[in-house]
């Protein structure tokens, strides 16, 4: 794939597919900003981390680092030879930055503008959430997610979306790892059930591209395909190792639709195989797929970052194509926990 993935995909999902956003906060005149945490989501204190806490936030060895492969570690440090996980996790806390003032402000306000939604929709924030500054070399520049800690990028590139919509999704990363039993059940709204998780396929492990805000396959569509019946579960790799000047590793992502199989009594599901090798399906030969997705965003690299974006589409109260999946998704949120 060429183009920029992450973002052609955010414009698809919520420019080309002629979503009509809420308008944004009105911006607040010049003030002085508190260092101390925003509380207006109920039970949740979101704080912006110092540079020490934010440097060992991104050092964290958690689910995603163990997932990255070797090609995604040289392909974010732009490196030729092996990278090893240590020097990556050095790389990634070397990221970490102070919160400029107008920075604080500028999130503060997007927070403000999004409380009332997420108080209203129950939205299972943790007690703390902190938010990290970073220079972008560990993420090409994007925002992403890592435990309970939201990380955006200065400057931050024209995505083409709203601040509140693009805080909105990154923060229901958050309160899905939090809730993962809730995030199930919204995830059935999408087609998806669950599945002990996947033991990544041997043969893709160097090529493997891990989201951190989705680094593991706990959850599987049943579709039928070829006239079998089967069950798929979406992950990334490179479509190719050598990047050109000036690429990224969203430059190379392949998405592709592993069919998996999970033995009783095995710990872990299985990539389905055909001689030898894991048996899959492009996203775009595959409608039911879509079609199960409900069509309000292309950003439809897993389930986990199709299900963010309707909730922000559903907390920024945009106008969609598909506004009956928003309120399914609504009823359970809204519903008895």
């Amino acid at each position: 794939m060429t183009g920029n993935f992450r973002r052609r995909l955010l414009r698809a999902g919520l420019g080309a597919l002629g979503l009509q956003l809420a308008a944004p906060a009105r911006a607040l005149a010049p003030q002085a900003v508190e260092d101390d945490a925003f509380t207006g989501l109920p039970g949740t204190r979101v704080r912006f981390a110092p540079e020490d806490t934010a440097r060992s936030l991104l050092m964290a060895e958690d689910e995603w680092l163990a997932a990255t492969g070797d090609f995604q570690r040289r392909a974010v440090m732009q490196r030729d030879t092996p990278v090893d996980p240590a020097a990556f996790r050095r790389w990634n806390g070397e990221a970490a930055r102070a919160w400029l003032p107008e920075q604080r402000q500028r999130w503060r306000q997007v927070l403000a503008a999004l409380a009332p939604a997420f108080t209203a929709l129950r939205i299972p924030l943790p007690p703390e959430v902190w938010l990290v500054a970073s220079n972008g070399q560990e993420s090409a520049n994007h925002p992403y997610t890592r435990g309970n800690a939201v990380v955006l990028p200065h400057p931050m590139p024209a995505l083409g979306v709203p601040d509140a919509l693009l805080m909105a999704h990154e923060l229901w990363h958050v309160a899905a790892r939090h809730a993962p039993a809730l995030a199930t059940r919204l995830y059935a709204e999408l087609g998806f059930e669950p599945m002990p998780e996947l033991e990544f396929p041997a043969a893709w492990a160097d090529i493997r591209i891990a989201n951190p805000d989705a680094p593991a396959n706990r959850h599987a569509m049943p579709l039928v395909l070829a006239e079998r019946r089967t069950r798929v579960t979406p992950v990334l790799v490179a479509a190719r190792t050598t990047l050109r000047p000036g690429e990224t590793f969203f430059d190379v992502m392949d998405v592709r639709l592993l069919e998996v199989a999970h033995d009783a009594g095995a710990p872990r599901s299985q990539a389905v195989l055909r001689d030898g090798q894991p048996l899959w399906h492009p996203v775009n030969k595959t409608p039911g797929y879509l079609q199960a997705l409900g069509g309000n965003t292309g950003y439809v690299i897993h389930h986990e970052e199709a299900l963010a974006d309707n909730i922000a589409l559903l907390a920024t109260q945009a106008r969609v194509r598909n506004p009956a999946l928003l309120q399914r998704l609504r009823a359970v949120l809204e519903g008895p926990r």
